[in-house]
């Protein structure tokens, strides 16, 4: 970006960063501390199944027990390095707990790479611990790493490619850290591949004058390197296709376009102020600016779209008026109130707004800068690729893309003028989102275990097999045994039998049918109906 002389020389001093003492700063790095502890107390709860976390732990079972490296049929990420990361970190012992908690380290590292990030983009201390919080702070980012999931390893990774992938285009440093990694992007999800041109486009766009022969080593190694790893990996630990053949004549762009404007501005709420301060460049505007303009128009298009269709305008599956991650059947009692998630969807509307359209001269290279790019083609890499995928578009997709952006968005917050309010905003919205992680990660917890007693009850009326228990208890009471008696994976029997005798739903905690009760903000049971 273009940045006043100051604030390029306090970037450059970003490789001798002193510990902030001024208060608000304080409180922002007191909030991050805040989150990562909740993320340890949560990740303490009992050893179940948390959404499909069930099929990595699987992964990480067969590797202690001296199988080898296995890919479980029905997952569509190969997940090696995080396998190999959670047998370490578990000491062979892959307890759910265990493997919970071996993801708090790359979910720090990663706010720790976006506040370095924002700093050598010329943010000031206080906006670029508001960087490294926003993730932390995010219900949706948090409520995955509370689990075993993929996501937040991939987005660890993606963030340490754009922190390397920017020291070798700016300083010609970290080449070959970045070559490795860009070797277990794809070997965690094969999506990673999309990051490849990314950097080399970034490359080509900031180091043009300063290329080396070290440069056209490592940009060869690059591009051959983590194809070769990805195809042989894929031939070792894969037992049949994790893929199906693209049908590219059926594709649906718009179920991935339409969530994109809200879903940035929902992890870019802590913002909102500050972009709404900051002062307008004199510049015109350009094919980029207009270009950004549509995009928004688009994202409000998609939100009236998915407001008439699905009752909210984030693509759901995770964050939800439910909670997280409700997927038994029934009527759970919601644990955010109507409100407080419109509310919400208000705020990343006008955040959205605030950066797609009043500040949409920003989003343009001249102005952006050579670092602003290389985290913008890192950001489209991961989006890019979504716009193929044929089933439907899960929320927490899309924290890859949102990641990469938050440095970036913490520069331009730093020249907001009137800084007291947009600074009081931005540490009430990372309160704010921490808050909702605790009331909706308890209720999870909370119903999680009440599922869990419900399943054993239910097994006890009918065989397994004819038991629609829910995800979790399919994958680990039914289809993983018979996997490992027969060789033979079925995701049907992961989503439930077709004619089950039992079934377990949400109800009200005052239903009386047989069940279990939890207890949270807005208790209720989870009832076995046949």
């Amino acid at each position: 970006m273009v940045w006043p002389e100051a604030r390029l020389a306090a970037a450059g001093r970003a490789g001798r960063l002193r510990f902030p003492l001024d208060w608000p700063v304080a409180v922002i790095w007191a909030l991050a501390a805040v989150g990562l502890l909740l993320l340890v107390r949560f990740d303490l709860s009992p050893p179940l199944a948390f959404n499909d976390d069930w099929m990595y732990a699987w992964s990480v079972r067969q590797l202690v027990a001296g199988h080898g490296l296995h890919v479980f049929p029905e997952s569509t990420a190969l997940a090696l390095p995080q396998v190999v990361w959670g047998a370490l970190l578990s000491l062979g012992h892959p307890d759910p707990r265990l493997l919970r908690l071996s993801v708090v380290p790359v979910v720090a590292l990663t706010a720790w790479v976006s506040f370095l990030l924002a700093r050598r983009l010329g943010a000031d201390r206080f906006w670029s611990a508001v960087a490294a919080t926003t993730l932390l702070a995010m219900p949706l980012f948090m409520a995955n790493a509370t689990s075993f999931m993929t996501d937040n390893i991939f987005v660890g990774i993606v963030m340490a490619v754009a922190f390397t992938g920017l020291g070798w285009a700016s300083q010609g440093k970290w080449r070959w850290v970045c070559v490795g990694l860009l070797v277990l992007a794809p070997l965690e999800r094969q999506v990673g591949l999309a990051l490849i041109p990314a950097v080399m486009l970034g490359l080509l766009f900031v180091r043009r004058s300063g290329w080396t022969r070290a440069d056209t080593a490592a940009s060869v190694a690059m591009w051959a390197l983590p194809a070769a790893a990805v195809f042989v990996a894929g031939r070792l630990v894969v037992s049949q296709p994790l893929y199906p053949i693209m049908n590219f004549s059926q594709l649906d762009v718009g179920h991935a376009i339409f969530p994109l404007a809200p879903m940035l501005g929902l992890g870019l709420i802590p913002f909102a102020a500050a972009l709404a301060l900051r002062p307008p460049i004199p510049n015109r505007d350009t094919v980029w600016s207009l270009g950004i303009a549509v995009l928004a128009v688009v994202g409000v298009v998609g939100c009236l779209v998915d407001l008439a269709r699905f009752g909210m305008i984030f693509p759901g599956n995770v964050f939800s008026p439910l909670g997280f991650t409700a997927t038994l059947a029934g009527s759970k009692p919601p644990i955010f109130p109507g409100p407080v998630f419109q509310a919400v969807e208000i705020a990343a509307v006008i955040s959205f707004v605030m950066l797609l359209v009043v500040r949409r001269r920003w989003w343009t290279p001249r102005v952006l800068g050579p670092h602003g790019v290389v985290l913008i083609l890192v950001s489209a890499a991961q989006f890019l690729p979504l716009l193929v995928v044929q089933w439907f578009i899960y929320d927490r997709y899309f924290l890859p893309v949102i990641a990469p952006l938050v440095p970036l968005v913490a520069a331009v917050a730093s020249g907001a003028v009137r800084q007291p309010a947009a600074r009081a905003w931005a540490a009430a919205a990372l309160a704010g989102g921490l808050a909702l992680y605790v009331i909706g990660e308890q209720d999870y917890v909370a119903w999680q275990g009440a599922r869990d007693q419900a399943a054993r009850l239910a097994y006890q009326l009918a065989p397994r097999e004819q038991v629609q228990a829910g995800f979790e208890a399919n994958a680990v009471y039914v289809e993983l045994p018979n996997y490992e008696r027969t060789g033979r994976a079925d995701l049907f029997a992961i989503l439930g039998p077709e004619h089950p005798r039992v079934i377990l739903r949400f109800a009200p905690a005052s239903d009386p049918a047989t069940g279990v009760s939890y207890s949270s903000l807005n208790p209720g049971r989870i009832v076995l109906a046949q």
